[in-house]
């Protein structure tokens, strides 16, 4: 698999260097804090047409909130809205840093199986958020296709 990502990226670059983190991510990261409750989180999911908002403390990740997240502990807390994000948030974090090439990343997302990816630099802070769609443009159809398979069929 790294090797077709090596040459299909290598081709998107006149250099022949290979794609990083760093450009792909999305660096306008919308995040929220431990206290923010569970609505002001589904606010920027919707704001931001996204499923995942970073919980962040001091510029560092602590967590995330999935809108799978939501959907799962609704059936537990019928007051959710007016939960903080802290007591439903997952705190498994999968990170890259800026740097990692673009191959690595895609290993990540499949070893993994999630749909999105945290960027933090050296000291722990967020500086981006990796998608899927994010990798598709450097990615040959049947990578991308693959990735998902694996992502979609993970327990």
């Amino acid at each position: 698999m790294a090797s077709d990502l090596s040459m299909t990226a290598a081709s998107h670059d006149p250099t022949g260097a290979m794609p990083t983190a760093a450009d792909v991510m999305n660096k306008a990261v919308r995040t929220g804090s431990p206290y923010s409750t569970v609505l002001e989180v589904v606010l920027i999911f919707k704001q931001e047409d996204c499923g995942m908002v970073p919980i962040v403390e001091d510029g560092k990740p602590i967590g995330v909130v999935t809108d799978r997240d939501i959907a799962l502990a609704l059936a537990e807390h019928p007051d959710l809205v007016n939960k903080p994000a802290s007591e439903i948030m997952s705190r498994d974090l999968v990170t890259v840093r800026p740097d990692t090439p673009l191959d690595q990343v895609v290993l990540k997302f499949a070893n993994r199986g999630v749909r999105r990816l945290l960027v933090v630099d050296d000291s722990g802070f967020l500086v981006g958020i990796i998608a899927w769609a994010d990798l598709a443009p450097h990615l040959p159809p049947r990578l991308t296709g693959q990735i998902v398979s694996d992502t979609v069929e993970q327990p």
